[in-house]
């Protein structure tokens, strides 16, 4: 009972620590769009490129706070209960670095959205607390095997080699390209795991090769697809669909919840739907007739 009592605990605090960080990083992101003389974001928006990885990296901060409290939050449910103290912990720093971004730009972000999000943070800890208290079955094998961290090396490297070699500038910024179908083999061939690293690792390299300046936007954005696309492991083809879909969905919603803030809200909308219609829509039926390509060809990679 006391254990069960503690996991709820650990649950409520982690659910309630992403709505705040969520509510506290886009109250803020609006009162600063405010400072610069923007009455919103259905406004045609033209700040400064400093400016623009200012907001981008303040709200991608809160958004891996709230993928790591999410990801606890899915640990809690599997019952495996340290590693959602782990994830809540890192949620916590994230929260906190959201907060620290001001300061290092010598910004300043408004009290009341500096409260909320301690708040968050302070709740993504107790959670974490929580989760490392509750005793749960120890793992048989390590987070991430050789083989693991292997594959997503060499799946990385070619993530970062499709996407530099075959993208194409978009006329709302930033870039289209198939790069994410690397990241959905990744996913739907080994899982989550090496699905997430992949797509971090992978997009990172890419961005920084062609020079995209809001690299670390791709942080969450693929990790949080190719973590969402792995729950299709040996699944049937409509279940790989929908989570491959899914994670196109996260990826896609990412950049847009940033771009509102740097872009305006109807660049941000046409910027979606390339996102997702194109470059996730196209690599994901890439991806999912590649994978039972392989899958057929090689009976391994079905094990």
């Amino acid at each position: 009972m006391v254990e069960l009592k503690g996991v709820k605990f650990a649950a409520s605090a982690l659910g309630l620590a992403m709505v705040l960080i969520g509510a506290g990083a886009t109250y803020g992101a609006a009162l600063i769009l405010r400072s610069l003389g923007f009455e919103n974001v259905f406004t045609s928006i033209k700040i400064s490129d400093a400016m623009k990885v200012f907001i981008s990296l303040y709200l991608t901060a809160a958004v891996m706070s709230i993928g790591f409290s999410g990801s606890a939050l899915f640990m809690v449910s599997k019952g495996r209960t340290k590693y959602a103290g782990l994830f809540g912990i890192i949620a916590s720093v994230s929260a906190i670095a959201t907060v620290l971004v001001g300061p290092i730009f010598t910004l300043a972000v408004d009290p009341m959205s500096t409260i909320i999000l301690f708040a968050g943070a302070s709740l993504s800890i107790l959670g974490g607390i929580l989760g490392f208290m509750t005793p749960s079955e120890p793992s048989k094998e390590p987070f991430l095997s050789t083989l693991e961290i292997t594959n997503s090396a060499v799946l990385s490297a070619l993530t970062a080699i499709l996407t530099g070699l075959a993208f194409v500038p978009s006329p709302t910024g930033g870039f289209t390209h198939i790069g994410d179908t690397i990241i959905f083999i990744a996913s739907l061939l080994f899982g989550s795991k090496v699905g997430a690293l992949t797509g971090v690792v992978g997009c990172i390299a890419a961005d920084l090769w062609v020079g995209y300046p809001r690299w670390f936007v791709s942080i969450p954005a693929h990790g949080l697809e190719g973590l969402i696309a792995g729950l299709g492991k040996r699944r049937s083809v409509p279940i790989q669909l929908v989570v491959c879909v899914l994670g196109g969905i996260v990826m896609a919603s990412v950049y847009f919840y940033v771009n509102i803030f740097i872009k305006g809200w109807a660049l941000a909308i046409l910027s979606y739907g390339r996102d997702l219609f194109l470059q996730a829509g196209i690599s994901i039926g890439l991806a999912i007739v590649l994978t039972r390509t392989l899958q057929r060809l090689l009976p391994r990679f079905k094990t």
